[in-house]
């Protein structure tokens, strides 16, 4: 049997140590941290930071946060009745995160019970509606109600639940 010459030379195995060595030698590449971790993960009330949300401003007052909603709300119809269904996916996805902020406040209206649930049932319609837009704006064209459509099915809904919310009174 034949061997190839090169592996019968005194100097291959050399050759190959050499090899073996300056490959294992090379420094290991330092490990690539995620970027979203930095000693802790994110919760529930700081998920908005890092994806395009940086200047959404928090409202200090349930009037004010349901002012915002309201303005949102008009902003939504007015760009889905001229088209821009890029500019009423943006307001809708401002919503969610104005949903939240609601939630955080009604702890400091002093509110009754009845009220709290009223008003955490009138943020889940809202929310809900909103989700349901965005599910028709996000759908493939001719998989969905056309989005100005879904809005008008929705729109006296959200309106109630805004209202509700306004006229949410104080507790003893």
């Amino acid at each position: 049997m034949l061997r190839p010459s090169f592996l019968v030379r005194p100097s291959f195995p050399c050759v190959v140590a050499v090899g073996m060595v300056c490959v294992g030698c090379a420094p290991a590449p330092a490990p690539v941290k995620p970027a979203a971790s930095q000693g802790q993960k994110a919760t529930h009330d700081d998920h908005h930071h890092g994806h395009g949300h940086e200047d959404h401003a928090h409202p200090e007052t349930l009037a004010a946060g349901l002012a915002e909603l309201e303005g949102i709300a008009t902003a939504v119809k007015t760009h889905l009745d001229a088209g821009a269904r890029d500019k009423a996916d943006k307001a809708v996805h401002m919503v969610g995160h104005l949903v939240e902020d609601l939630r955080g406040l009604l702890p400091k209206e002093n509110l009754s019970a009845e009220a709290q649930a009223a008003a955490g049932k009138a943020l889940d319609e809202i929310f809900d509606a909103f989700d349901t837009l965005d599910v028709a704006l996000h759908a493939a064209e001719g998989k969905s109600k056309p989005p100005a459509e879904v809005h008008a099915s929705v729109a006296e809904k959200i309106n109630a639940a805004i209202k509700t919310l306004k006229g949410l009174k104080e507790g003893p």
